[in-house]
């Protein structure tokens, strides 16, 4: 693999990767945020229905005692009807009873009816001591299976005492703290909300009306839904102690246990309570949605199948471009090989023209006729003008174009040789015939360059000189021309009319390659001019 593909699959890789994590933590945080507003919800309804619940404890209490200033005395079952609505609305309320104030020289009296008890360590209870006054239990609801509450002193316990005596100060209602319920509760925590009833005539309080109240009772009833969400511990902050708890005591003297914990202070009644509310751990916890992992397992095997294909497709370039360097160098070697064999061709004919340009010289020493000798010193030397393009071709690098100036400087060296009496300029910049154009141009020039050394120059002992010029001009055309310093043509020569073939070689080449053959003639000199297009 390549540096640039290792690069592409890590990039595939780490943008796949990035996106399925992304939609896996969006997913999860989608239901922490659903679980937070489902905790937050929960705690709102919770102090709500608290709230309630308290302000419903204030009202029956508030209703127990104005039922009780007008009478001194209710009997139970005028008592039961009056407070069994009370019992199916309140939650948690275990016993609603009413206490009259008995002074200790009303005993007796009292005891006629029921004895007068208090309760012992192990809340149990026990032959009242005596004492200045009593509060003790005369009716309550219900009366199964409380009956042996009946004659129970709330004045002989120092807690309900100092309620009672809040409640007759202010004369309103007021709770206690925690307070440990009497046997027939099953020893559970609890509260007691406590009215004074006071004498119309002399203000003088004549007993209490008390709602008994199960902690536990009043929360699970009051918040059924809402303890499904988090934990509760309630703290009355007016004794700094613990009401309730759904926890083991172990966790709520642990301070990390408070950490996640929501806290709310509700009035109740007359004291304050301070409720922490502390979301389960599956509410707080990372919720490791089952659909979360289905989308990063999808997006992960998805990233692997993409880099799989990319990987495929990498590698099925990597054939192709295999398959196209080896034909690539498979062409590559035929066409040097071509290269060489058409080098070998131009160099073969070149030869063999060589050859040809022998057996003619070989026939020339055989013959007498100056125009026979004539005719065939013009044949060699159309012949080493192709001879000479042919080889300039195999020298050539590409063998696809001829070099002019250095083919010009080689015909012109070839020519001096011929006739010495001469001598020539090339002016020609670095430019290239094609092949198809090379042998044809070529014996153009060879013809005119042969035709100015044997017809301008009569007289030897003069400077005769012969300047070859090539422009290159727009659109690709180019111009080649040769002037001498010659006698000049005849007058009223024409091109068309001229004897011999050279003449009509060089009109035929010139339409074979499409070029426009000019000159000009005077005195000191004849002035060719071929214009060609050159494709190269």
């Amino acid at each position: 693999m390549t540096k640039q593909q290792i690069l592409k699959y890590l990039a595939i890789l780490v943008v796949g990767s990035s996106i399925s994590l992304f939609i896996f933590f969006s997913i999860n945080t989608r239901y922490l945020l659903r679980n937070k507003a489902t905790i937050d919800n929960a705690v709102n309804k919770s102090v709500i229905k608290l709230e309630d619940e308290l302000n419903k404890i204030n009202l029956v209490v508030e209703s127990m005692a104005f039922f009780y200033e007008n009478k001194n005395f209710i009997p139970q079952h005028l008592f039961e009807r009056f407070t069994d609505p009370f019992l199916k609305e309140l939650n948690g309320i275990k016993v609603l009873a009413w206490a009259p104030k008995i002074e200790d020289s009303e005993k007796d009296k009292f005891e006629k009816i029921t004895s007068i008890k208090e309760a012992n360590s192990q809340y149990n209870l026990i032959p009242s001591k005596k004492r200045d006054i009593y509060y003790p239990v005369r009716v309550l609801n219900p009366l199964e299976p409380f009956r042996t509450v009946l004659g129970y002193n709330l004045y002989s316990d120092s807690i309900k005492r100092d309620v009672i005596l809040q409640s007759i100060k202010t004369n309103k209602p007021a709770i206690t703290g925690p307070i440990t319920l009497l046997a027939a509760n099953n020893y559970a925590k609890g509260i007691l909300a406590i009215k004074s009833v006071s004498d119309l005539k002399s203000t003088e309080s004549k007993g209490i009306v008390v709602g008994v109240y199960r902690m536990d009772k009043l929360i699970s009833e009051t918040l059924k839904s809402e303890v499904k969400v988090f934990d509760i511990c309630i703290h009355d902050s007016t004794d700094d102690a613990l009401l309730f708890s759904n926890v083991d005591e172990s966790k709520i003297n642990d301070k990390k246990f408070y950490k996640t914990a929501i806290e709310r202070t509700i009035n109740a009644v007359d004291r304050k309570w301070d409720v922490h509310f502390v979301p389960k751990s599956e509410y707080l916890s990372f919720p490791h949605i089952f659909e979360s992992y289905v989308v990063l397992i999808l997006g992960l095997a998805t990233t692997c199948l993409l880099i799989l294909l990319a990987r495929r497709r990498d590698n099925h370039n990597d054939r192709l471009e295999a398959r196209v360097l080896l034909r690539t160098a498979e062409l590559e070697e035929s066409n040097k090989q071509k290269e060489n064999l058409l080098r070998e061709i131009h160099h073969r004919v070149k030869n063999n023209l060589q050859i040809t340009s022998s057996l003619i010289n070989m026939q020339k020493r055989k013959l007498v006729s100056k125009e026979a000798i004539t005719a065939l010193q013009d044949s060699q030397a159309r012949i080493s003008a192709i001879a000479l393009t042919h080889q300039k071709i195999y020298q050539d690098k590409d063998s696809k174009a001829v070099n002019l100036h250095a083919y010009l400087k080689d015909l012109m060296e070839y020519q001096n040789k011929i006739s010495p009496t001469f001598s020539y300029k090339i002016n020609c910049p670095e430019i290239s015939i094609d092949l198809d154009r090379a042998v044809p141009l070529a014996l153009i020039i060879s013809e005119l360059v042969t035709n100015a050394v044997k017809h301008a120059y009569p007289d030897t002992t003069k400077y005769n000189e012969l300047i070859i010029d090539v422009d290159v001009l727009d659109d690709g055309m180019a111009a080649f021309s040769i002037k001498d310093n010659g006698k000049g043509l005849p007058e009223g020569f024409a091109i068309e009319n001229a004897e011999g073939i050279g003449f009509d070689i060089v009109k035929a080449l010139c339409r074979q390659i499409s070029a426009e053959l000019t000159y000009n003639s005077t005195e000191s000199g004849t002035h060719f001019t071929v214009t060609f297009d050159n494709k190269v």
